[in-house]
């Protein structure tokens, strides 16, 4: 193993996370005046927590605010997907850096939906775009496997969203077109079957536990970029 490919992948990873848990904080503000004004910048020593977080109890050397334990969490789950994905594609520099990209976007869906149960427009908009611009590149998924696996992923969600009437959001259903761009036909079919298995088990412990009951709702969204993470890894190495 390289030593040189396994630094790179750690300060890729961590610099990732510190954008993540960036975007976490500051995307959801409905206004976003904070970024449009320039109010919100990007300070280094509050994002890239690790190396004080534990030493000063999570109290920012930067600002004196008092950091969340999800900030730590994140940069070291980043940190570790971009090292597994640069041991499993590190001879595909191409594949290996839209990995990388695809992992930080749906580690930042994930965050947001878990704290604010909300599946933004301003990220799976551009995403989309994107995934489809990314489908002309050498590799798979093509371009017409991203469009058909999106209409499928989509038009999938927006039956279940209409049979279940309100069980699955708008925002659930706009995702899971995304995923369809990004992994393609057929394997937005498993990518899905993946978040949704896991969306259901995460559903019966919370009802075993008692901790939500039969109307109760929760973040879906997940659970379905756990799926689609999982399906872009045979995706893109196929």
């Amino acid at each position: 193993m390289s030593i040189w490919g396994i630094a790179t992948s750690i300060l890729a990873g961590w610099l990732a996370g510190a954008l993540v848990n960036w975007a976490a904080d500051h995307l959801p503000d409905k206004n976003f005046q904070a970024i449009r004004s320039g109010r919100a910048p990007f300070a280094f020593r509050h994002y890239l927590t690790l190396w004080w977080y534990f030493s000063r109890g999570g109290v920012c050397p930067h600002c004196g605010e008092k950091r969340p334990w999800r900030v730590p969490l994140v940069e070291a789950v980043s940190m570790g997907l971009f090292l597994l994905a640069w041991r499993s594609f590190g001879d595909a520099p191409l594949t290996l850096a839209l990995l990388w990209l695809y992992a930080a976007f749906l580690l930042t869906v994930l965050v947001i939906d878990l704290e604010h149960r909300r599946v933004l427009n301003k990220m799976v908009l551009p995403g989309a775009v994107a995934a489809l611009a990314f489908s002309f590149l050498p590799g798979p998924p093509s371009p017409w496997q991203a469009l058909l696996g999106g209409l499928i992923g989509f038009g999938l969600f927006l039956v279940i969203a209409f049979i279940g009437r309100g069980a699955m959001g708008a925002g659930d259903v706009k995702l899971a077109g995304l995923i369809g761009l990004m992994v393609g036909y057929p394997n937005v079919i498993p990518a899905l079957v993946i978040g949704i298995v896991l969306g259901g088990a995460a559903a019966l412990a919370l009802l075993l536990s008692r901790r939500a009951g039969r109307k109760s709702t929760m973040a879906y969204a997940p659970y379905l970029a756990l799926g689609a993470l999982l399906t872009l890894w045979g995706t893109l190495g196929g």
